[in-house]
């Protein structure tokens, strides 16, 4: 790996030196050198001190001898390339976690991975005198840039006057905001496409010319293996996978998994699918003007999936957080030029592909039914339980609590509690006498549920909705029971 006299500098930051490098200088440096050679540091001894020279500069270390000065220096080559090969692992391993860790030891400032849908895939600390800012608190709790976050970026990087090679950019922050650090930005691209976006914070000290250059490095490192994480996921579309599935047609079960596999890889998170129309009937379906809505997507956001199907336009999310996703999409679309009114529809989450059919009329239904512009299934959901049946209607019920009915072990002591718990009106005393268990172990269960969704269990909507995906759900399971008996 080749540096320049300012990332040597970088590393120095625990000696006394003084650095005159130029501030233009390029990372062509191989190594140092205990006399002048091109692309080499030359080191020499002034006094106590020690000089390290080359066509970029010189760097002036402080009450050092020529041999410790020499290997210093080395070590400093050696130090780079082996980040590198760690950064190399982590990003073919998708540990974004693990290379935001290695990123924040590079750099000495607070490090955010995301993916290009503006969902968290790694995030590393310390921050500064001013602590974490506003919106990256959001986005470690939410996993999703919030909308005033995402408005706030796209204007500072807008106005940016400092763009570098590899789409590297300087913005800066605004004091007592959401965002009060001046910091650098890259988005990852391959083809006019943007795949992963990195934000570094200016928390702890001033970035420079060094962190510039090693930026633009790992843009390209990453921009590589984006490229063929994109190629594999793509022959999954040209084949038509989506739409097959929608239309619910024959999927071989492998290829609907690999396709599955490569889209988890990157972080966890569900998936959704969001439909957006005309509401007026002239433009509805219109493939032209659904054209042009999609054109505006694609111009802030990667979607994996995203084209007109069934006269809509279909929009398949991944995300940690899928609904906020939604909904800054939404926004973006109705403040991007549109003029006309849209109607979107959003399903609930799920986590297999194989029943995106199920999902796309949730979302479908959403629009239809739905009283507002923007429409989630998820209020709706009730009402299309008591009219659905079989797969239909078992896609229906609340998200967390389907999957936590498919997994063995404790989990289904806890769906008992539950189901007890809202049949006996949330009166702990009742139910507990009724489950032979402690009120203590029933207001631990309780407590988890509300610790790990975010179920209001105040809301009479959220109740009837839990109490009947309850009931369909063992309603499903002793079908299944009695088939196997027959």
């Amino acid at each position: 790996m080749k540096l320049n006299m300012w990332m040597i500098a970088n590393r120095l930051k625990n000696y006394e030196i003084e650095a005159r490098i130029d501030k233009n200088a390029e990372p062509v440096l191989n190594s140092t050198l205990p006399y002048y050679a091109p692309g080499c540091v030359y080191i020499s001894q002034i006094s106590s001190d020690i000089i390290c020279e080359s066509d970029q500069g010189s760097i002036l270390i402080k009450d050092m001898k020529l041999s410790d000065g020499y290997l210093l220096i080395q070590g400093i080559f050696d130090w780079y390339q082996n980040w590198l090969d760690e950064v190399d692992k982590a990003i073919m391993s998708n540990n974004y976690q693990c290379l935001a860790q290695l990123l924040q030891r590079a750099f000495g400032n607070p490090v955010m991975i995301q993916d290009s849908n503006y969902c968290l895939l790694g995030m590393c600390e310390p921050f500064g005198k001013n602590g974490i800012p506003p919106e990256w608190e959001y986005i470690r709790e939410n996993g999703q840039t919030s909308m005033e976050g995402y408005n706030f970026m796209s204007s500072a990087l807008k106005f940016s006057d400092c763009v570098y090679r590899q789409n590297v950019r300087r913005f800066c922050g605004k004091p007592g905001s959401l965002m009060p650090y001046n910091g650098l930005y890259v988005a990852i691209t391959f083809h006019g496409h943007d795949y992963e976006k990195l934000t570094l914070l200016e928390s702890n000290r001033i970035f420079n010319v060094g962190d510039i250059c090693l930026l633009e490095y790992l843009s390209r490192r990453m921009a590589i293996y984006t490229a063929a994480v994109s190629g594999e996921s793509r022959k999954y579309l040209d084949i038509g996978i989506i739409e097959s599935l929608i239309l619910g047609e024959s999927v071989p079960a492998d290829k609907v998994d690999d396709f599955q596999r490569i889209i988890k890889c990157q972080h966890p998170g569900a998936f959704a699918v969001l439909l957006i129309n005309f509401s007026d009937q002239e433009h509805k379906g219109d493939p032209r003007s659904l054209k042009f809505v999609k054109n505006i997507i694609f111009k802030q956001y990667s979607i994996m999936f995203c084209n007109i199907v069934k006269g809509e336009l279909m929009l398949l999310l991944y995300s940690q957080n899928p609904y906020i996703l939604a909904r800054q999409i939404f926004h973006t679309v109705t403040q991007g030029g549109q003029k006309k009114e849209l109607q979107a529809g959003l399903s609930c989450l799920f986590y297999e592909l194989s029943e995106l059919q199920y999902f796309f009329d949730q979302a479908a239904y959403a629009q239809g039914n739905g009283k507002e512009m923007f429409s989630e299934f998820y209020y709706l959901a009730p009402e299309y339980l008591m009219e659905s049946s079989g797969q239909q209607r078992v896609c229906a019920c609340e998200p967390v609590l389907r999957r936590m009915w498919n997994e063995d072990g404790d989990k289904r002591a806890y769906l008992e509690t539950l189901q007890v718990y809202l049949e006996e009106e949330r009166s702990s005393k009742r139910a507990s006498e009724r489950l032979f268990i402690h009120k203590n172990t029933l207001t631990y269960r309780i407590k988890f549920f509300k610790d790990v969704t975010s179920w209001d269990f105040d809301d009479p909507a959220t109740r009837n909705y839990l109490r009947l995906s309850l009931y369909v759900l063992e309603k499903e399971k002793q079908s299944a029971q009695q088939a196997k008996i027959n």
